[in-house]
């Protein structure tokens, strides 16, 4: 093998490492203010499976709008995280709307409504939880 020859071997070897360390090394990493985020939104989805009351929820609800504002305010989070953040957040809304509707409604038909949504509502929350987290992988 020439001399040539080799030094083209060698330059095309270290341009491929090169470039799978652009490729690999170099992925994205979750900040500790969005895992925050994502810690405070799995605790509201644990604690409605462990029956947390309204109140326990409307608190937690705020700490995670505080920290999803503090997250936008001081950094610009990765897009497919934020989306993924905001529709987590907003479905918890919806469900804290639909807990307080059944609490206030006599009417059995609309009470398994409002039960119908608050269930549709968290599930939707827990798979967006898991999009978040996937934005990292």
């Amino acid at each position: 093998m020439t001399k040539t020859r080799k030094s083209y071997i060698t330059n095309f070897l270290i341009l491929l490492i090169w470039l799978a360390w652009l490729n690999f090394g170099c992925s994205p990493r979750i900040t500790p203010q969005e895992a925050k985020v994502l810690v405070t939104l799995d605790e509201i989805r644990r604690g409605m499976e462990a029956k947390i009351d309204y109140d326990k929820f409307g608190l937690l609800l705020m700490t995670a709008k505080s920290e999803i504002d503090t997250l936008t305010q001081n950094n610009q989070p990765d897009p497919c995280f934020q989306r993924a953040v905001e529709r987590c957040y907003a479905s918890y809304e919806i469900a804290q709307k639909a807990w307080k509707g059944k609490e206030e409604e006599r009417d059995e038909g609309r009470i398994a409504d409002m039960e119908m949504a608050l269930s549709f509502s968290l599930s939707f929350s827990a798979i967006n939880i898991e999009k978040a987290t996937k934005c990292y992988e």
